[in-house]
Formats: structure tokens, sequence, C-alpha cells
């Protein structure tokens, strides 16, 4: 563990290379108090100056959120670089503009047009069935068993995309391997979307589907006291907002698995939003014009955990697995997810991978996923079925 130095003032620097890497050099003055925040290499004791690290890696939250820097004395010294897997695969994807350029339509064509043609191949399962819940309305989900006539443990699966992009085509080969390598039922949540469904469709229909999987598990072939929520990036949001409601409406939910999750409505107070551009995946405006088609054009004023689970209240919720992306805008809101959760006392495991980018783990042809989902089905295998 680590005491994490909050800076009261400072000068900054910075400087973009050829290859598109950033290195931005603060010069602290002062510093102001201490936090505790966990290193995966080393730990040190409270000093009067930054503390070294083995690793050469700190993370200091400097007014705006965390960044990933190597401390020299009083000089801190940041280097963001794309790992060379993923500025390889993101050479060779196709330019597009902005969202706010384009067209809803456009922008769910491209999303379904990248899972064709880079997210990598299908893999074959048991048992994938198209199904419909009952909900407020009727919610088509796809349920992913890998042993048909067994009684499974299940994840209950929210889809990525901004919530206006994304489907279950999308998302399919991320259900399929997370079923076939956890041994879980995977249930993916086809939720109706924005702009033509606004908050909080989306999230109701969560709800509605995780409430049917717990009150009818036969239908799924599940466990009802086995049950999980996932998610990555919007999904990540609406799998977190979900895991909070089924607390106070005391549904029980084992585990929470967040990827890459965009968790708070305050973008322009996270270093990372403004950190990381085009070149890393998603243009900065990106996330706001995601923002204005589900919650409104006044999003920012938006309170409550289907806004903003990080400011929620987070006593009680399931032991949560979070993945974060070094290179990644929303990384720095899901590390004080992890932060908040510790806080209150809630068992928090965050995998966090160096040079990844938003949203690596649906390429499958990367190492990096590969790993990461490794890791991720672990983490339901110990809290499903071991």
């Amino acid at each position: 563990m680590t005491r994490v130095p909050v800076c009261s003032s400072l000068t900054t620097s910075c400087v973009v290379s050829p290859s598109g890497e950033r290195q931005t050099t603060w010069r602290i003055t002062r510093w102001r108090s201490w936090r505790p925040e966990r290193c995966a290499w080393s730990s040190t004791r409270r000093s009067a100056s930054p503390p070294p690290m083995a690793c050469g890696g700190l993370r200091t939250t400097c007014f705006r959120g965390y960044v990933r820097c190597r401390a020299e004395g009083g000089r801190m010294t940041m280097v963001a670089k794309l790992a060379p897997e993923a500025r390889q695969l993101l050479s060779r994807m196709p330019a597009r503009p902005p969202r706010r350029a384009g067209s809803v339509e456009e922008a769910r064509a491209g999303l379904r047009a990248a899972a064709d043609a880079v997210f990598g191949p299908i893999e074959p399962l048991a048992r994938v069935i198209d199904l419909q819940v009952k909900g407020r309305v009727v919610i088509p989900v796809r349920l992913y068993h890998p042993e048909p006539g067994a009684v499974l443990p299940a994840v209950v699966y929210a889809h990525g995309g901004g919530w206006v992009m994304g489907d279950l085509e999308t998302h399919d080969r991320l259900c399929r391997a997370l079923a076939s390598a956890s041994g879980c039922a995977v249930i993916a949540v086809d939720y109706r979307r924005a702009p033509e469904h606004p908050f909080p469709a989306a999230w109701q229909d969560v709800q509605d589907v995780l409430r049917d999987a717990a009150a009818n598990p036969v239908a799924f072939g599940i466990d009802p006291a086995r049950i999980a929520l996932a998610g990555d990036s919007a999904g990540g949001q609406l799998a977190a907002a979900t895991a909070l409601w089924a607390r106070d409406a005391g549904i029980a939910v084992r585990h929470v698995i967040l990827l890459m999750p965009d968790v708070d409505n305050h973008p322009e107070q996270w270093a990372s939003h403004d950190e990381f551009d085009e070149r890393y995946g998603l243009y900065p405006d990106d996330q706001v014009w995601y923002y204005e088609q589900y919650f409104g054009l006044s999003w920012r004023s938006g309170e409550g955990a289907g806004v903003s689970p990080l400011r929620a209240d987070l006593a009680g919720l399931a032991p949560t697995t979070i993945v974060l992306a070094e290179c990644d805008p929303v990384h720095d809101e899901g590390a004080a997810f992890a932060q908040r959760l510790r806080e209150a006392l809630v068992p928090v495991e965050v995998l966090d991978y160096p040079g990844m980018f938003h949203p690596f783990i649906l390429f499958r042809g990367l190492e990096a996923t590969r790993r990461a989902e490794r890791e991720v089905t672990d983490a339901l295998r110990r809290h499903l079925v071991d």
C-alpha cells in the first residue's frame, strides 16, 4: 500500500512525440495531504516527498484524477504509451469521424462492422438461444448455456456502446468466451437504446432481466443464489447501477464485473478524459455525445445511482472486479470507483492493463484481451462456482 500525495500547487509542460506518445511533466511545489492507494509492485512509508517506486510508477491525484507518472523528488514525469499490439491494431482500423459528426444509425452500423471485421472468431458453445423477458416492456435476451441440462451460476450481461450502440451481435463473441471459460450461463440483455429510449429505459431493462432471472431460474437453467452482474463501458455503468438497485430491492447478487466502466457524469473532472483522444480510440467529445443521447442535454445536473454510480452510497454491494485500460478516457473514474468501494468496505479487485485502450476487451486477437478474459473468468469461478 502506498501513500498517494495530493498536490496543491504545480506547473505542467507537455510534449507529444511523432509516435503519439505524450510526456507531461508536473513540478510539485507543495504537498497538501496523503491518502492510501494500492500499488501492484511495491509499497512505501509516508515521506515528505513523492515515494519512489521500484516499478517506476506512482498514482497521484492532481486536481482532476489519477495520472500515470514517474517520481523523481518533487518532479513527476508521466508517460502514457500504447502497447505495441494496441498501436498496431488501432493503426489498421479505418478512420471515423467524431460521433457528433455522424448519425446514430452510422454509429451503430460502424460498431457492427467492426465486430464482424476485427473482434475475432465466433466460439462454438453448446447452447445459444434467443429468448424474451416480460418486464415493463418485452426485452430480448440471449442465453449462453455451456452445459444444457445442468443448473449453472449465471451472469446477467449489459453490453457497451454509449447506451446508443451495441447489441446482442456486437458482444456475441465476448459473451460466448465468458460462458465457455467460466462454466457460467450468460444472459445478455438487448436493452432499449438511446436516443429513441432515453434514461432510465436501459437501466430498467437490466433491472427487469435480473429480477426475472432470480424469480424464474428454471427457464434459464440457472441457480438463483449464484447470479453476477457484468457489463462493459456504458454497460458497466448499467451493471453498477443495477447492483445498487438490487441491493435496495433485496435481490441477491454474488459478484459484479465492470469492464472499463463509465460510472460518472462529470468526465471533465478526470484527467484521463482530457489525456486520451482519438489516437487512443475515442474522440474527446464522444463521451459527452453519449451522455446527451441517453440522459439529455442537462446530463451534468443528473443525480442518483442510475446516473452516477460513483457518487452513490456503495455500502453493501457485492464483491466487485474492475477491469481498467491505461490509455482510456474513463480509466480514472473507474479507479476512483474502486477506491470508493474500498472505503465502503466492499471487496474489490482491480485489473489495470498497461498500454490498452477503450474498449480493448472486445478485440479477441489481443494478448491483453485473452489475459483479461482469463482473469475475469477466474474471478467468476471464485465467486460463483468454487
